[in-house]
């Protein structure tokens, strides 16, 4: 429920009984508004923020700039780039691997 819909409730309820002070939980009010909130990060959360980093593009974006950006970053360090330098095709390995783990989680997503 959002935040907006919670406060619609209460202000109901007060004119509803304006005499009768509602009894409200402040803890489990608390936790029943964190835990749908996007504010806080859960581990979904921080996952999906993860691969936002990775491609290099800002919190939010929507799937064509993740698109554009996952193409630049492939282009850039892509392994046959790196095959006369073993340290650093490992390193291109890797980093292609999150690359495309990320953009795998964003197309799951949005399509």
């Amino acid at each position: 429920m959002s935040l907006f819909k919670r406060i619609k409730n209460i202000i109901k309820s007060n004119i509803n009984h304006k005499n009768v002070e509602p009894e409200i939980d402040i803890n489990s009010y608390e936790d029943a508004y964190f835990q749908d909130s996007k504010d806080i990060p859960n581990e979904e959360n921080q996952l999906e923020r993860k691969y936002y980093k990775i491609l290099e593009v800002e919190y939010g974006a929507d799937f064509k700039q993740i698109k554009s950006a996952y193409r630049k970053l492939l282009k850039k360090y892509h392994p046959d780039m790196f095959q006369n330098q073993p340290e650093k095709l490992k390193a291109a390995q890797e980093v292609t691997r999150q690359i495309n783990e990320a953009y795998t989680y964003f197309e799951r997503k949005f399509l």
